[in-house]
């Protein structure tokens, strides 16, 4: 008898030590694992407003705003986790996303062929127009693409499509790409470069803080604009799905243009350097 409940103790005592060592199950998708952290990782790099910047909130901690800082909010609402954001350089977005450091990007992100190798994109959520941001004693010497940029030192962002799709497009021009379009700023107004190719609202917000900025009106890209998207890890459509739904709720109800209009208040407080 006392072999026999031995025999059962140490049944039971095996079927324990399984059961305990058995793993919790891992969530499935990234839309699962993102729930399950309960925070919503979004890469961004805070120095183009109005799309995104950082600015001294009044208890003196930095905090992001723009455009894209507020789609990034309602995408964690409507996912019910918190928000974080995080500061990466626009080059090392892509890199960050792969290695799962960010779980998607908000950063006036266009979609082309290069990045959808290694990512997915939402639907579009706005669309805006290119510019050359030029000195305003010289806004009038740019006439055309053809001939204008001749010799010229035109500024790009380092990693965007200013700089595969835009910059090719000014015949003779010598390309400088940076990491920040707060040092390309700085470069053209020291007069080390001539000009900066750069979407219409950023220009029009760094000519707000600077007067001796003006934009070239002579010069139009024969570019149509892809949009701005936003970056999601490959293959997951369960995050695709709904990311896009929060952007179709937000076009729908014209929600995008409101948050452009606040960014756009508030940018003068960001804080660039």
């Amino acid at each position: 008898m006392k072999k026999a409940i031995a025999i059962v103790l140490c049944a039971l005592l095996v079927v324990g030590m399984f059961t305990g060592c058995a793993k919790k199950a891992e969530p499935a998708t990234k839309l699962e694992q993102i729930k399950a952290a309960g925070v919503l990782v979004v890469g961004t790099s805070p120095d183009y407003p109005p799309y995104e910047f950082v600015i001294a909130g009044e208890n003196g901690q930095m905090e992001y705003k723009g455009i894209d800082i507020s789609i990034a909010e309602e995408i964690a609402k409507d996912l019910g986790v918190e928000l974080k954001i995080e500061a990466v350089d626009f080059d090392g977005l892509d890199s960050a996303l792969q290695m799962g450091t960010i779980d998607m990007i908000l950063a006036a992100y266009n979609p082309d062929d290069k990045r959808a190798e290694v990512m997915d994109f939402s639907d579009t959520y706005y669309i805006d127009e290119v510019v050359a941001l030029v000195t305003a004693e010289t806004a009038d010497s740019y006439t055309d693409l053809a001939t204008s940029f001749d010799g010229k030192k035109v500024g790009v962002q380092l990693g965007t499509t200013l700089e595969t799709d835009y910059f090719p497009q000014a015949t003779g021009a010598e390309k400088v790409a940076l990491k920040k379009v707060t040092q390309l700023v700085s470069e053209l107004k020291a007069g080390a470069l001539d000009a900066i190719f750069v979407e219409k609202p950023i220009a029009e917000s760094y000519i707000a803080n600077n007067p001796e900025l003006a934009i070239a009106t002579g010069i139009s890209f024969g570019v149509e604009a892809a949009g701005y998207v936003v970056g999601l890890p490959k293959n997951s459509p369960e995050l695709a799905a709904a990311v896009n739904a929060t952007i179709k709720r937000l076009v729908d109800a014209n929600a995008i243009a409101g948050f452009a209009e606040t960014a756009q208040d508030t940018q003068d407080q960001a804080i660039l350097d």
